[in-house]
């Protein structure tokens, strides 16, 4: 790091500091020396914080022009040189928005038809080349592809503009227009039945191509899915973080270019690393950690924006609730009514009650959806100032965050965080136009320098491919990867359109499971030839057992199953409609008698877990395999077969109409959700179509929910204005 860049940086961190033409004028020297053009660039955008204080501030917007980061100059400015830039830069969904050099150059060599696969800073604005993309028309249906739900909603808020152009399509049970916008999970994109007609895809957060361990599920699912879209279309724009770079032969492949921008960013950022003396166990080092994040938080407070990052959803709750009980922050009643709908709905003594409360919050992908979008919404509007999350929240979604903490420096238990994943929490802090510098508090080992190249096994065929994934390549299977799937062919247990079926539920399971059927098929069938489309009790814990037996279930919902009768129990009462406060409580009463030491908030996190993980995602996956598993085998030993389908539908969505569920997703509670499907369903046309209930939902005057509580009520009106 060079002596005039530390020498500039500390001019600008000195409030006194006046002498700007010098200023300035060292500024220009070094950029005409045209020697490293990354530290000229941070320096000119810390400067902007101190814009307003400089006589000859026009020399600054020169300077952002030449280093082409045109949306910074001052839109007063009328020579005839910023008024070209300005013609030539605008985006096409809005004059007053302007691409800066590199994101122009990405976005008009995607127009003109070439693939490509983009690895910047999070600052660089990789998102708003997609809203140029869709604003630009030129696509009849284009497919976005993002790994969390929190960016579905983000990217539906964002695209909401375009509805008169595009139909937004988010969830697999909504149906197709003649334009569409598609934006889905990878295993959205697998389920979707009509996703017959694609003109351009986008893979955001491409990296998760890589498998980061053996049996990666969602990464051979995004593998499957990329598949599946450049076999319909071989137009697409992948996204993501700072990389090293692609695994040999996958631009020539894919016939596309990667273009790497690793230093063009439009934020500073201070980094501040705080090695720790402690080891041992995290409880043990958490003691000076918090020492740390107290005194870093005693000088921030509430006044300015902070991200907490740590490595797992117990670990956030807690750290929260060690924070409320330190009474660093004072309380007002900015959050009140959302504390009173928290605590009459999960439990009162839940941490989130008091923290809301407090301008502190926490985020985890298992937080009921519409919770966990309004907490960013919330965060985003100020009303919440510091934000406790694991990466779920932290990789992908903007925030206006000017502060990232990482109090973890571990990615999952002992897994150290490596450069890659450092880069994208740390380039969440700041944000254009509001924070012009973000600050980063690394608690630990600094990274070390070393960022991955990416594999795209399902290009590659490398030995990151899984089995379960080269079986899914069928003929195309490279000679070298033959032998790892023989044993597929070779068996006779189950036929080959089944295991191909049931993408990413490990063959070798099912293939198990089939066996032991075989052995067991007479004194079993009585257990799993349903008479009813519902299971009895005893049908029920049979079930169980073998899906704890042969599907690992027991690693699954963060461990909150530890048994088969447990399990058993659990979804009898699914099954009842028992209510989230209510299975809390008994939760919370069953283990707490046990261990003194079990929280509400441990409760309460057993709950989404189990919910969230196992009843709303895994087990209705596994379910509808074991139904075709034990169809094909007793049909051949002439016994009768059960049909679980439409158990297994019913558990997905708790029992209720699947419109609540899906009324999740457009920040509805459920609690909500479940009043107002109960009040209308015999006017709704079709109440398992979210298409259908959105239609009401429009057509339907706000007075026409009496039953709604005004603060219930503001959540129908938030997601009306992007229905």
């Amino acid at each position: 790091m060079s002596a005039w860049y530390q020498d500039s940086k500390n001019k600008l961190n000195d409030p006194s500091f006046t002498e700007w033409d010098n200023f300035l004028i060292s500024l220009i020297n070094k950029y005409n020396e045209h020697s490293n053009e990354s530290l000229v660039q941070d320096i000119v955008i810390r400067a902007l914080e101190r814009k307003d204080e400089m006589p000859c501030g026009f020399i600054l917007d020169h300077i952002l022009g030449e280093l082409g980061l045109y949306p910074y100059v001052d839109k007063e400015s009328n020579t005839s040189k910023d008024k070209f830039r300005r013609s030539i830069f605008t985006t096409p969904q809005d004059e007053e928005k302007t691409f800066h050099i590199r994101q122009a150059e990405v976005f008009h060599r995607i127009m003109s038809g070439e693939n490509v696969i983009l690895s910047a800073p999070t600052s660089f604005g990789k998102s708003l080349i997609i809203e140029a993309l869709v604003a630009s028309n030129e696509f009849n249906n284009i497919v976005i592809v993002v790994p969390t739900i929190a960016l579905i909603d983000e990217l539906k808020k964002k695209l909401f503009k375009y509805r008169e152009q595009y139909k937004i399509v988010t969830q697999v049970s909504q149906k197709p227009s003649e334009r569409n916008v598609f934006i889905l999970t990878q295993e959205r994109v697998l389920e979707y039945g009509d996703l017959d007609s694609v003109d351009f895809f986008i893979i955001d957060e491409f990296y998760k191509l890589a498998p980061v361990s053996k049996d990666d599920e969602r990464c051979d699912r995004l593998n499957l899915a990329f598949r599946a879209l450049y076999a319909k279309c071989k137009r697409f724009y992948m996204l993501g973080p700072k990389i090293n770079g692609l695994v040999s032969g996958i631009e020539d492949e894919l016939r596309c270019t990667f273009l790497k921008f690793d230093s063009y960013a439009t934020v500073a950022t201070n980094e501040f690393y705080y090695p720790l003396k402690t080891t041992g166990k995290d409880v043990l080092v958490d003691e000076e950690r918090d020492g740390i994040l107290n005194s870093i938080l005693t000088s921030i407070g509430r006044k300015e924006q902070t991200v907490i990052y740590c490595k797992s959803p117990k670990r956030v709750s807690s750290l929260m609730y060690r924070l409320l009980s330190a009474g660093l922050l004072t309380a007002d009643d900015t959050n009140d009514n959302l504390a009173t709908w928290l605590a009459e709905n999960f439990h009162s003594d839940w941490s989130l009650v008091d923290g809301v409360k407090h301008g502190i919050a926490y985020h985890h992908a298992q937080l009921p959806r519409a919770v966990g979008a309004l907490i960013v919404d919330l965060f985003n509007e100020s009303k919440i100032n510091i934000l406790v999350c694991t990466s779920t929240l932290i990789e992908g979604v903007n925030t206006n965050a000017k502060n990232i903490v990482i109090y973890d420096d571990c990615i999952t238990k002992k897994t150290k965080l490596d450069m890659f994943t450092f880069n994208n929490i740390s380039g969440r802090s700041g944000r254009m136009f509001e924070h012009f510098v973000g600050n980063v508090y690394i608690f630990g080992d600094k990274p070390q320098v070393e960022l991955p190249f990416i594999d795209m096994p399902v290009v590659t065929q490398s030995e990151n491919a899984s089995e379960s994934l080269l079986l899914h390549l069928g003929a195309d299977v490279n000679e070298e990867n033959k032998g790892r799937i023989k044993k597929f062919y070779d068996q006779k247990a189950l036929p080959m359109p089944l295991l191909l079926k049931h993408q990413g539920i490990d063959p070798n399971q099912l293939i198990k499971l089939a066996e032991e059927l075989i052995e067991k098929c007479n004194a079993w069938n009585s257990l799993m030839c349903w008479d009813s489309i519902y299971p009895t009790s005893e049908e029920l814990r049979h079930l169980s057992n073998i899906l704890f037996k042969h599907f690992n279930i027991s690693s699954m919902g963060g461990g909150t199953v530890r048994s088969a009768s447990q399990l058993h129990r659990k979804l009898l009462d699914i099954i009842n409609k028992v209510d989230d406060k209510d299975l809390i409580l008994q939760n919370y009463s069953y283990w707490n008698g046990r261990d003194k030491s079990y929280s509400v908030d441990d409760s309460v996190q057993a709950v989404f877990n189990f919910k969230k993980n196992l009843v709303n995602y895994n087990l209705p996956k596994i379910i509808y395999a074991v139904s075709d598993v034990q169809e094909v085998i007793f049909k051949r030993f002439e016994y009768p077969f059960g049909d679980y389908k439409p158990f297994a539908a019913s558990l997905e969505n708790f029992y209720y109409p699947a419109a609540i569920n899906s009324l999740e997703e457009f920040g509805i509670p459920n609690q909500v959700a479940k009043k107002f499907v109960e009040n209308n369903k015999n006017k709704i046309a079709d109440i398992d179509s979210i298409d259908s209930v959105i239609d009401f939902l429009i057509a339907s005057d706000e007075k026409s929910y009496p039953y709604l509580s005004e603060y219930e009520l503001g959540f129908v009106k938030k997601a009306l204005s992007y229905m």
